[in-house]
């Protein structure tokens, strides 16, 4: 769900928080474990440490969104 959020809005920076909201009220330390998650597979970046902001990686952009299981 982190993932499609940040396909569908490929040029802007969002923090967990913002996530969560967008999300229907979910968990924002869930948002942020599954950004960690992204930006450790190359699918999203960090773009700010304090306070945390998160955007969709460039090559992301372009890429095919990953299979669903």
């Amino acid at each position: 769900m982190v993932e499609d959020y940040l396909r569908d809005h490929p040029n802007e920076e969002f923090g967990p928080t913002a996530i969560a909201n967008a999300l229907n009220g979910k968990s924002s330390g869930a948002v942020s474990n599954a950004l960690d998650k992204l930006v450790e597979d190359g699918t999203a970046v960090k773009t700010k440490d304090k306070p945390r902001r998160f955007a969709l990686a460039p090559a992301a952009r372009t890429a095919p969104p990953a299979p669903k299981n």
